[in-house]
């Protein structure tokens, strides 16, 4: 019997006046265990030193740079371009200025071939993982990036995700179903952010796979911190309910972002997904008490106590 081929992992490496982490972030890449993998590389049209450091990268004949390298497309739109081009059997997002741990591929990988062999490589499948919140320098804020933002690992599903997602892009891997999906469909002008938007289309026409281990170490620096990454969450929880226009903001842009998604896909949508999607959004026009009450049937729970306290509020 012939040896099996070992899938193929593309990392889509999205910079942008990076100079300050990127080489960090090469390093750690370079460091990855994992058997099968490259890195595709786009610069947004950086005015630092960020494209000179990934033409030097290229020396490691896993790392390449793009077609579109150079060329303005914003945030989002950098990651979908990145996906567009991609043509590997599996691919990993990734941020400018975080850093891997070395089995962060490797772990994402075996997850996901398990996920394949259970559910089939023709569905759309996303692995996730945990995350370390770490500052500028590396030192460690917060050990679960989870824990810290009380998400709930068993929130995987369609009706969970629309109100809150706990899917954050630089841990991720999708496989090529889940990816052609979201590039056939996904519009960078109308996506709030663009991992929502992946695990909303994960949940909707497959399946979300947890790996409850900190892959990558979050760097959190300048416009990028969380302002809350040193508050507990009850501290947070306690400011959130005192600024009643914020909550209300979050609540709708639940229903705009839901809104964008039904718009996105249309009749693709699984019946089962389009029937919650649809449902949710008719709970925008109801009384509050009303909506506060079907909301819940629909098992559109946000995933803290303290946020599903602000849902009822402001909801």
């Amino acid at each position: 019997m012939g040896l099996e081929m070992v899938k193929t992992i593309q990392v889509l490496l999205a910079c942008y006046n990076g100079e300050r982490f990127l080489p960090q972030q090469l390093a750690s890449l370079q460091s990855q265990d994992d058997p099968c993998f490259s890195v595709l590389m786009q610069d947004d049209g950086s005015t630092d030193a960020t494209p000179a450091l990934l033409q030097a990268a290229c020396a490691d004949s896993r790392f390449h740079l793009a077609a579109d390298n150079g060329r303005h497309h914003g945030a989002i739109g950098n990651f979908l371009s990145l996906m567009h081009q991609s043509t590997a059997d599996y691919a990993a997002l990734c941020d400018q200025d975080d850093l891997w741990a070395a089995e962060r591929l490797s772990r994402c990988r075996a997850a996901m071939e398990q996920a394949e062999a259970r559910y089939g490589a023709d569905t759309p499948l996303l692995v996730h993982s945990d995350a370390r919140l770490v500052d500028a320098d590396g030192h460690t804020l917060q050990e679960s990036f989870f824990a810290h933002q009380g998400w709930d690992k068993t929130a995987v599903s369609l009706p969970r995700l629309l109100v809150q997602n706990n899917v954050t892009g630089c841990t991720l891997l999708m496989n090529a179903a889940l990816r052609r999906l979201v590039v056939q469909h996904g519009d960078p002008r109308q996506m709030h952010m663009h991992d929502w938007f992946i695990a909303l289309t994960a949940a909707a026409f497959g399946q979300i796979i947890f790996v409850d281990a900190p892959l990558v170490n979050y760097r959190q620096h300048g416009v990028n911190v969380m302002g809350a990454s040193q508050q507990t969450q009850m501290q947070r929880g306690a400011k959130a309910l005192s600024q009643w226009e914020k909550g209300k903001a979050r609540i709708a842009l639940t229903y705009t972002h839901t809104r964008a998604f039904r718009d996105a896909y249309g009749d693709a949508l699984p019946p089962e997904a389009r029937r919650i999607v649809d449902a949710y959004l008719a709970t925008e026009r109801m009384g509050k008490l009303r909506r506060v009450l079907t909301v819940q049937k629909l098992g559109c729970a946000m995933q803290s106590s303290v946020t599903r306290l602000g849902q009822m509020i402001f909801g």
